[in-house]
């Protein structure tokens, strides 16, 4: 079996990379929205790194729950998905340009969208976090999708 914090870890490293390419791409920006946007969206990775390594904290001290235990059949497809979906993405949106790096940043987001639907499941008491930074990562999938229509 696989502990919910090693797959919270993962999304820990997932909202690490949002946070150096969000910031990234913030600093190349010339027009100020665009800048700002980025610089925001930076902010919310960060604050979602902080939610999870808290949840890492509290669900690593309930490790005796059977709640905090994941199948490793469930435990392989989530950790599959982000290594093929998620961080692949994550490093080629460090060598493309601005039009390239929004359409990868559109397929980041929906990726950890599914991937933290994915962990709901297995949430005990954290399910309500997760379920914010769910809502927070579709607040970004449409500010990056209204940025491309213009």
């Amino acid at each position: 079996m696989v502990s919910l914090v090693e797959l919270l870890s993962i999304a820990l490293n997932i909202e690490a990379e949002g946070y150096a390419f969000y910031t990234n791409l913030a600093a190349v920006q010339t027009e100020e929205s665009s800048k700002k946007l980025f610089q925001n969206l930076a902010q919310q990775e960060r604050e979602h790194q902080k939610i999870f390594k808290k949840l890492i904290g509290e669900v690593s001290q309930q490790s005796s729950s059977i709640d905090n235990w994941v199948s490793e059949e469930v435990a392989g497809y989530l950790k599959s998905y982000a290594n093929m979906s998620i961080f692949p993405a994550m490093a080629k949106m460090k060598q493309v340009n601005f039009k390239e790096g929004l359409h990868l940043a559109v397929e980041v987001e929906k990726d950890s969208i599914i991937f933290y639907s994915e962990l709901l499941p297995y949430a005990g008491e954290e399910k309500e976090t997760i379920k914010k930074v769910i809502s927070e990562e579709k607040r970004h999938l449409m500010d990056l999708l209204a940025l491309l229509s213009q």
